[in-house]
């Protein structure tokens, strides 16, 4: 049995791997920085219950967040930022629920300031945030 954050956050990653800019370049991960960019890191935000059906079903918020890390010169990042904003969006509204029977519904909550690393070659990151809302057997969190 997976635990249904898990299989949520495994159809977000699979839903933004491919992407035209990014390709394969995804993992999830909270802490590793890629080699390589433009990249995609996916990874779990706050969950929190929303309510209880029943005495038998919870539903609950769960966000997800998407790091977009870019390089390139200062000029382009955030144009950089945007398109593959644009593209995460693309992907994940595609099919909002994602195929999994247990979400409910999804409301992009947008992208953050970027934060800007000075070099010889810019970099920056800036957070894509999804909270989507689905629901579970209350005596269990695991699919």
């Amino acid at each position: 049995m997976t635990h249904v954050c898990k299989l949520l956050m495994d159809a977000v990653t699979d839903a933004v791997t491919g992407l035209p800019t990014t390709g394969d370049n995804v993992r999830q991960s909270r802490v590793y920085a890629h080699d390589r960019a433009p990249a995609l890191s996916v990874r779990l935000g706050e969950r929190r219950a929303i309510g209880i059906r029943s005495n038998a079903y919870v539903d609950v918020e769960q966000y997800i967040h998407i790091d977009i890390s870019v390089a390139g010169s200062a000029s382009t990042i955030d144009d950089q930022l945007l398109g593959i904003d644009a593209e995460i969006y693309h992907a994940l509204m595609a099919d909002p629920l994602l195929g999994l029977d247990f979400l409910l519904d999804v409301d992009p909550q947008g992208l953050s300031e970027p934060d800007l690393e000075r070099a010889e070659k810019p970099k920056a990151v800036a957070t894509s945030t999804w909270r989507y809302q689905l629901r579970h057997n209350i005596g269990n969190l695991e699919l």
